[in-house]
This record gives C-alpha cells, structure tokens and sequence, in this order.
C-alpha cells in the first residue's frame, strides 16, 4: 500500500485535535527534566549532594505509582461518560498539577503536586482508544498511532527548552551544600525579578499551562466524542466551535445530534461517518431520534453499563506483556543512560573487559545536546522509516525487528567506556562520540518504531467494547514499570560499582530485552485481525 493511500480519507481534522492534546503531555513531562535537580538541591531535603538523586527518583516514582492505580479508573469512566470528558479533565488537570509544582515552597509540596499529577494523568490510555475510533480503517491507524511517538519526541525537544531557559527558571546561585562559595547575584527590584527570585521554577510550569488550556479551549471547541454511544449526545461545546469556523468561512459536517443528520448522510467516508459493519453500527432506531435525553446517565440507574467480562483473552495478555517488558528496559535505559555517562572517569580501575567502574565523566552540556538529537531523530524516524517497515514488514513482524535490536544494543553500551582515548589511544578521540550517537540512535530507531506497533497491536487484540478498558490497563502497567525500573535497576547499578562490574545493570537489561524478543513470537498474524 502506497502512502498515497495510506492518506485518502484520513481524518485529519480530528487527529489535529488529537496531536495538540498528546502534545501537552510530553511538553508538561519533560520540561521539569532540567530543573529538578536544582529545585530538589534548593528545597534541602537531602542530607547531602549525593542524596539529592534519590529524592528526584522518588519525585519520578510518585507520578508513575499513581499513575498505576489510577489509569485504569480513568480508562472505565472514559466507557461511562466519553472519551472527549476524559481528556478535557486530564487537560486541566496536568495544569493544575504544574502549577502547584512549579510554586512549591517545599520538598512534601512538590511531591503532593507530583503524585496529583499521575492521579489526573489517563489521557494517553484515553488517547489510544480514541485515536483506534477515529481511524477505523487499519491502513490509517499505522499513520494515526504513529502520531503518539511523533508528538512525544517533539515534546522532549520543546519540554527541555521551556524548563531549561535562563528567563524561566532561576535555580539559586549559590549551592547551599557548597558554604565556601559566595556567590550572590544583584537583582534590580523589577517585578520579574522579584517574582523569579521567591518562585524560581514557576514560570516554566505557568508557559507550559497556557499551552495546556489552549489544548483545552481546542478540545472544547473543535473535539468531537468518539465513543460510539456518547457521539450522539449533543456537544454545546462543538456548536459553538462550528459557529466560530462558519464565521471565517469554513464549513462543518452535520453533527450527528442535528435532526437532518440521516438525511445528510452520504456513502462517502468522511471524518464524522461511521466506518463501523452495518452490523456493528447502530441501526435499531433512527439516529435522528438520538439525544442526550436518551443516552444521559442518572444517579440512580445508568442506561450504558459496560461489561468487561472476557476483555482480557489470550492475545491481549500477550501483547500487554510485551508493552510491559518494552516499557521497563526502555524507560530503564532512559534513567540510567544519563548517570553512566555523567559518572566520573576512572581509568585506573578499568581492565576489559569484564572490570568497569564509574562511566565516561561526559559534562551536562554534552549529555543535554546527546538526548535532544534523539528526539530529533526519533521524530525523523516515526515520518520516514516506520511508514516503511509497517509497509513491508507488517505490524507483527515490524514489532519483532524492533525489538530485536534491544539485546544487542544494551549489550554493548558498556563497552563504550573503554573506547575512550584516554584509556585506549588505539581509539581517537572522535570515535566514542560517534559511538555513543549511534548508539542512541539505534535505540530511538527501535523504540520510534516498536512503540506505535505494539500500540497497533494492543488496540486490535482488544474487542471493541474493551479497548478503553485494555488500553488504560495497559497504561496502569507500563506506569508500573517505570516505577519499578529504576528501583531494580538502580540496586542492580549500585552493586555492580560495589562489584566493579559496571556491566550487570546493561546486561541484565539486555537478557529483560531478550526475553522480550522472545516473547515477541507467541504473538501471531491472528492478533493483527480486529474484531
């Protein structure tokens, strides 16, 4: 299939919407990346400069741990109530939770904001089914689902920017662990100034909010529900969103709670028509009898009350336990990526190839510059080579190549430390740099590409009634692992320093990896076949 026709008929207008809502949550997550080391070091919580690492793990954990127990719930009240309600919530309620962050005062303060944040955070799982009922067609959803990584590697360019500028952030010059330095800075008494200095972290959160509500007033306005219940309850919010287009001279679809919604109808696949089977579609009634009187829930005795009985069959648990295992080593990788880079040379202790100690003493700028050129490349790849391999490989197959290459690549990470020519001449001093942009390279080429596979695959295995149920269950475990990844991990890397044998926590990431490849093969071509 060309990609010619991967595009006739895609729902654009609907998937715009969509990106600008995902995009929100990269940039909101990614944009505390630069800071909250210093905002953790300024709080004081932590007995030394050492501790101040630790502190910022359990600030990571809080998010995914109520991430974890609260996916699910967002995921059945998404069945409940709609998609679209979901989302608006989780909108506004990621700001809220940046805003409490970013004007912390303490330690406890920014852990409470953290934790509120993973308990309102279900739109990826919400994103997922919604983005499975815009694009019905299976040749749209490869393009559609590629959109989530697309957008999340976008975000983790501009996210990084926002926390790390100079006019929104304004860490404490002077470092309270270091009291031989005096460092102070002279201010003017300009209002800026005077806000920056009592709410260093704030303004950085209070741009990325204004994002969040204009997603927001965009979601009111332009969203329409793709629950195939609720899409027929009148949106007051798309009328108004229709009326404002119609001003400046674009036209809308009939909605499907307007009376001559039948009457407008064509064979034509357009964005608002459904592309469901006459089967599967409604057609016991006339749509245009639908209104929100008919499908309305009442506190006593709610008309839609989804069953999930049978939502978890033998190919969903299968294609749930690969996103689980793809998400630990790579989130894993992720966290523990940075430190081996940062962590102090020492070539004394280093003996190949089995005795590795410290890392390769990489400074912060070099470090920021490596993972901002894996989301640029990671947004090259989701546009030009994922389109490629879904097309020749298919979605099953596609998924076993990339996740393939994972064992391999974590295998040899550690290695790296021995190319550095101040331990080996034999290497000159351009070659560990090519390396290592390799390296993360090859590593955003196999996530850019397994991620929106085993998105395909989780959104087909699952039966149409349950795939919001599926989806945010999935959520809740992949939440679950990048809180228990870097507790594991992190004890695995510590006693391999005690044991000299820095390569434990890659290899043992490489054996997860394998072990994940492996299991890539229980999934067949039948779990591609929707429902």
């Amino acid at each position: 299939m060309s990609y010619k026709d991967t595009l006739k008929d895609f729902p654009v207008r609907q998937m715009l919407i969509i990106c600008l809502i995902r995009f929100s949550e990269p940039l909101a997550f990614t944009s505390l990346f630069p800071y909250v080391y210093f905002m953790i070091r300024d709080f004081q919580i932590a007995k030394s400069e050492q501790d101040i690492s630790k502190y910022s793990g359990y600030l990571a954990s809080s998010f995914a741990f109520c991430q974890f127990i609260f996916a699910v719930r967002w995921g059945k009240l998404s069945d409940r109530i709609g998609r679209k309600f979901i989302l608006l919530i989780g909108l506004a309620g990621t700001s809220i939770s940046l805003l409490l962050f970013g004007f912390s005062q303490n330690y406890y303060w920014a852990l409470a904001a953290r934790s509120l944040a993973g308990v309102l955070n279900g739109n990826v799982a919400v994103l997922r089914t919604a983005i499975g009922e815009i694009a019905t067609e299976k040749r749209h959803q490869p393009l559609a689902f590629s959109t989530l990584p697309l957008l999340f590697n976008f975000g983790a360019i501009i996210g990084p920017a926002i926390g790390g500028s100079k006019y929104l952030t304004h860490p404490n010059p002077k470092n309270p662990y270091h009291h031989d330095e005096d460092t102070m800075s002279v201010l003017q008494e300009s209002l800026y100034q005077r806000f920056i200095t009592k709410y260093p972290y704030a303004l950085s959160n209070i741009v990325v909010a204004l994002f969040l509500w204009f997603s927001l007033i965009c979601g009111i306005l332009f969203l329409e529900e793709t629950h195939e219940v609720f899409k027929y309850r009148h949106d007051y919010g798309v009328d108004l969103g229709d009326w404002l287009l119609s001003k400046v001279g674009i036209s809308t679809p009939v909605r499907p709670w307007q009376a001559n919604y039948n009457s407008n109808k064509t064979p034509e696949v357009t964005e608002t028509t459904t592309l469901l089977s006459d089967s599967e579609s409604i057609n016991s009634q006339d749509l245009s009898d639908i209104d929100s009187s008919d499908i309305a829930s009442s506190e006593s005795d709610p008309p839609y009350r989804p069953s999930y009985k049978n939502a978890f069959t033998p190919k969903v648990i299968r294609v749930i336990t690969g996103n689980f295992i793809i998400s630990l080593h790579s989130v894993t990788y992720n966290e523990f990526l940075p430190v081996f880079l940062a962590s102090r040379f020492q070539p004394d202790k280093l003996k190949f190839p089995f005795k590795i100690v410290g890392g390769l003493g990489l400074d912060v700028s070099y470090i920021g510059t490596l993972f901002s050129s894996t989301g640029i490349m990671g947004m090259l790849i989701v546009l030009l080579v994922f389109p490629i391999i879904d097309a020749k490989l298919g979605t099953v197959n596609g998924y076993r190549f990339s996740v393939s290459i994972f064992p391999f690549l974590y295998f040899v990470v550690p290695f790296a430390i021995f190319t550095l020519h101040e331990y080996n001449p034999f290497f000159p001093t351009w070659f560990t740099p090519i390396l290592l942009y390799s390296l993360t390279s090859i590593k955003t080429l196999a996530s850019a590409t397994g991620m929106p596979q085993v998105m395909i695959l989780n959104h087909r295995a699952a039966a149409k009634e349950h795939r919001a149920y599926v989806n945010s269950a999935t959520m809740s475990i992949i939440a679950l692992a990048r809180c228990a990844g870097p507790m594991i991990f992190g004890y695995l890397m510590s006693l391999g320093d005690k044991l000299n044998m820095g390569e434990l926590i890659w290899w043992s990431m490489s054996l997860l990896a394998f072990v994940g490849m492996i299991q890539s093969y229980w999934m067949s071509e039948d779990d591609e076949e929707e429902d």
